[in-house]
């Protein structure tokens, strides 16, 4: 069994630098990895400057909050004359659910800046629409937002294939049935728009930045604005109850230190964990969020004689579902006491060493009994740190999963229909 461990635990998404920034970003990868691993590890390792760095942007989140303010007050005026002048058109800004977050949280923005390393669309926006094919009616919207002086920023997105960075904008169009010719009557430059497929889960939409045109050339204020467009009101409720019953825990399986894209070996406590969040995910998408977004779709888009999918766990699939979280539980000191079992061996730590970007720019290569120790001992106390956080993962995802169970299982269900009904 080999083990990768990032070179000198420096791999916190803290430090991560962007190639390029906005929806195209490309995250630096990690070099001087060993090949061929059974234990892997992946995201935040502590580090004591996480915590100075954490504090500093959120003191830039409160400083700056008055300029966000701003910037979503003529935001939102722009996206609300947009879509009155296009009221025919099917385009609706919807004043109550645009009030709720018109600027994302202190913990929605420190979360995200944990997990990505920094934060684009601290202020966004929702516009309905459900003729989502129609590009010559998008082009008319993107026209409107263009008199109330806004466009779609430009971002650098890199080609690995020539070596070089290219202008597209910042727009991703996700849904089947539309290709780049479709998107001729937007012109030359919005036509390298993004097209994806729908999420697995069906879940589909436009999602766009737009900057302030009249600000040009002064880059600290053409802050990118967020724009997010679904079919309708009951779409957006979809989203809503998907991302705190579904996508919630998933986010949080996602923020375990194990690499849960590594081929492990059979029957290898870290192949059982993947298999079992695999399984998770891949469950609470069929049962839940397919069937939200689905019957969504069909109420926006007033679509008669379509039947409601149940959006319900199973019995079953409720005590499933729980049991593949123990597991995963019960299986992460398997994991670590794996890893720990590597950095018994000094020839292990050695070749550790000689990888790194330390060693290789020291004139002396002499790696003494002392150093060997020392580092032993570093990795000894990462590892330590990372099974604790990972337990505190589990059992926090395993908090949301009771309650996403308690909302949308079979039993709980029954017992709300059951409340419902009036005696005789």
């Amino acid at each position: 069994m080999n083990i990768q461990i990032i070179p000198n635990f420096s791999s916190s998404s803290l430090n991560k630098s962007p190639k390029h920034n906005n929806s195209a970003v490309i995250m630096p990868e990690y070099s001087h990895t060993l090949a061929k691993d059974t234990v892997s590890f992946s995201g935040k390792i502590p580090n004591k400057s996480d915590s100075i760095i954490v504090n500093a942007v959120e003191q830039s989140y409160f400083s700056q909050m008055g300029k966000f303010v701003e910037y979503a007050r003529d935001f939102h005026r722009a996206l609300k004359n947009a879509c009155a002048k296009l009221k025919e058109e099917g385009f609706v800004y919807d004043e109550v659910y645009n009030s709720k977050h018109p600027i994302k949280s202190r913990a929605s923005f420190m979360d995200k800046f944990e997990r990505q390393g920094y934060v684009q669309d601290t202020v966004r926006g929702t516009v309905y629409w459900t003729d989502q094919q129609n590009i010559p009616a998008f082009k008319n919207f993107l026209e409107a937002m263009k008199d109330n002086g806004y466009e779609i920023a430009p971002i650098r997105k890199y080609n690995p294939e020539t070596g070089k960075y290219t202008k597209v904008p910042d727009l991703e169009i996700r849904q089947n049935g539309i290709t780049e010719d479709d998107l001729e009557p937007l012109g030359t430059f919005l036509k390298k728009a993004e097209i994806s497929r729908p999420r697995s889960s069906t879940y589909s939409d436009y999602q766009m930045r737009f900057v302030p045109i009249s600000q040009k050339g002064k880059k600290e204020n053409r802050q990118p604005l967020e724009l997010i467009m679904l079919y309708g009101p009951h779409y957006s409720k979809a989203k809503e109850l998907e991302s705190k019953y579904v996508y919630n825990i998933s986010r949080q399986l996602g923020k375990l230190h194990i690499n849960l894209s590594k081929n492990y070996a059979e029957k290898t406590p870290g192949r059982r964990i993947a298999n079992n969040i695999d399984v998770i995910k891949t469950r609470l998408r069929e049962d839940i969020s397919k069937p939200l977004f689905m019957n969504a779709y069909i109420a926006d888009a007033k679509i008669r004689g379509e039947e409601k999918l149940p959006v319900v766990i199973s019995k079953m699939h409720c005590e499933m579902l729980d049991g593949y979280m123990s597991g995963i539980r019960q299986k992460i000191p398997l994991y670590y006491k794996e890893a720990r079992q590597m950095f018994k061996s000094d020839d292990y730590i050695s070749g550790m060493i000689k990888k790194s970007s330390e060693y290789q720019s020291r004139e002396d290569k002499t790696i003494t009994a002392q150093e060997i120790k020392e580092r032993r001992k570093f990795y000894m106390e990462r590892l330590r740190v990372m099974e604790a956080e990972d337990i505190a993962t589990i059992a926090k995802a395993q908090d949301m999963l009771k309650e996403t169970i308690a909302k949308y299982g079979e039993q709980a269900l029954e017992s709300q229909a059951a409340k419902t009904v009036k005696p005789e």
